[in-house]
């Protein structure tokens, strides 16, 4: 009897812990049995949001060592013979189960609070950087943060829930050497992408302001830059395929965005 009683306990601790956003699950249908009755009712169940082990492991901080005392270190059955790998095909610890998306990589959204609106700060212009596009060319995540050795790197889940930010070799060029965010006004300053190095006029950037037209033509730098930019003085009405015409057009749409916000000048 005792013996059961001790288990029984241990099953409802491990419930006590759960991932948030789930955000790549496999197509496996939901476990059945014993181990997945021994939680709470929706607790495999994403739909049910007021039980469903998301909130639960994220209002522990991450701490999977509960789930892992039943199910085992790699997850895969353990104690309980119950795999959560059954929907967590790269496990709970992979990298796009808590943040991100399948089909968008580990960047948001969505972000560890489950949200895809880019008015959150977690979520932000993420993909817009990630993604390239128009503008530039794909800004790689090392650029702005320190990428962890795993799950379990201090640096990676350090109980403020904000990502701490570093400034690569892209992000401080041409002489953008004090780049700066603003958790505050959630606002970017002084970087190399929004001509903080030169030719700037070197705007704050609100990172969750996405399609606002803060990066419309002239708002990162002056059209065209002014002399003591180190840009050749010209005539407001010479455009810039004049001499760029390998980067836009005569309309200054970008044409060749590898060219755009590339480190070098392209003519």
């Amino acid at each position: 009897m005792m013996r059961l009683y001790t288990t029984t306990i241990a099953l409802l601790s491990a419930a006590l812990l759960g991932l948030n956003a789930c955000s790549e699950l496999s197509d496996e249908p939901a476990p059945i049995g014993p181990a997945a009755s021994a939680h709470p009712q929706g607790w495999i169940d994403p739909a049910a949001k007021e039980s469903f082990h998301g909130d639960a492991i994220r209002m522990a901080n991450w701490d999977m060592e509960s789930c892992q005392s039943c199910h085992g270190v790699d997850y895969a059955g353990g104690l309980v013979e119950s795999s959560c790998i059954t929907c967590h095909a790269r496990t709970p610890e992979g990298c796009s189960t808590c943040h991100g998306a399948a089909g968008s990589g580990s960047a948001p959204p969505q972000d560890t609070n489950n949200n895809i609106d880019a008015n959150f700060y977690g979520v932000g212009a993420h993909q817009i950087h990630l993604q390239g596009g128009a503008l530039g060319a794909v800004v790689e995540c090392a650029e702005c943060h320190t990428l962890p050795d795993g799950f379990s790197d201090p640096a990676h889940i350090d109980g403020d829930g904000r990502a701490e930010l570093v400034w690569g070799p892209f992000t401080t060029q041409n002489g953008a050497l004090n780049p700066h965010y603003d958790p505050e006004s959630n606002s970017c300053s002084n970087t190399y992408c929004h001509s903080g190095g030169k030719f700037g006029a070197n705007p704050s950037v609100i990172w969750t302001e996405v399609d606002s037209g803060q990066a419309a033509c002239g708002t990162c730098h002056a059209n065209p830059p002014g002399p003591d930019s180190g840009h050749p003085n010209v005539p407001e009405s010479l455009t810039c395929n004049i001499c760029h015409g390998s980067v836009v057009d005569a309309d200054n749409n970008i044409i060749n965005s590898e060219l755009h916000l590339n480190g070098q000048t392209d003519l």
